[in-house]
């Protein structure tokens, strides 16, 4: 029965139909902006907005342009970020380190610069912010796509962890939560389809044992439905 519970939360997290119709229109505003400028160009989308794991209030949506320009890691994001200033004057638009942050219709936006050479080897700016770092896409999508695959509750689960882990102040990347359920889960046989065993056996896999136990006792103590999703919301929200 808690499994009810949980995915209805998932649910509350998750973007709606329209919601994500809106971040679309927002992306493909954006996409033309910055297409516009010379030094940029073919952008893609990445991030738990493509992978379809965001969560409200938790997950920005990932854009990356790529750099044809000549100048340094700084260069390219300046130019990034003085072209969605004088876009957006009222939207809040802020330098960070490898990226520009900004906030577009209530959307929150991650927009990366990249660098491509003659082999398709790809970069992003270096924490430094004068040279490149190269970096690999498209692992992380490929196994959350075989997950989904497997079962679309994993995507559930999920988004569920990204709550705890911000509900609790863990810490985790929210990335990193995803790798770690694709090692847990995508290639591994698992007898049981229940997502609260599912959160339980990533706690306990991960050195998260208070939390573990919290878990187990919802799923093994013979609650009434009230108090079943009052127990589950109390611990998932840690109020």
């Amino acid at each position: 029965m808690i499994d009810k519970y949980i995915l209805e939360k998932a649910d509350q997290i998750s973007y709606s139909q329209q919601e994500r119709s809106n971040i679309a229109t927002t992306l493909s505003y954006l996409k033309n902006i910055v297409s516009n400028e010379p030094d940029f160009r073919e952008p893609f989308l990445g991030g738990s907005y493509k992978r379809g794991t965001m969560v409200k209030g938790i997950s920005d949506v990932d854009v990356y342009f790529r750099y044809t320009g000549t100048g340094n890691s700084q260069t390219a994001l300046a130019k990034l970020k003085n072209c969605l200033s004088q876009t957006y004057p009222s939207s809040l638009i802020k330098q960070d380190k490898p990226s520009i942050l900004a906030d577009f219709n209530k959307i929150p936006i991650n927009i990366t610069p990249y660098k491509e050479d003659i082999y398709g080897n790809m970069s992003i700016p270096d924490r430094f912010l004068i040279n490149w770092d190269n970096v690999k896409f498209g692992d992380l999508e490929a196994a959350i796509t075989a997950l989904r695959q497997k079962n679309q509750k994993y995507i559930e689960l999920i988004k569920i962890l990204k709550l705890w882990n911000k509900n609790y102040n863990k810490g985790i990347k929210n990335f990193e939560i995803e790798k770690k359920v694709c090692s847990l889960f995508l290639y591994s046989y698992t007898i049981s389809n229940s997502i609260a065993d599912w959160i339980w056996t990533f706690f306990s896999n991960n050195g998260y044992q208070t939390d573990a136990n919290k878990i187990f006792i919802l799923m093994k103590n013979n609650y009434s439905d009230a108090l079943l999703k009052s127990e589950w919301l109390r611990f998932i929200d840690n109020k």
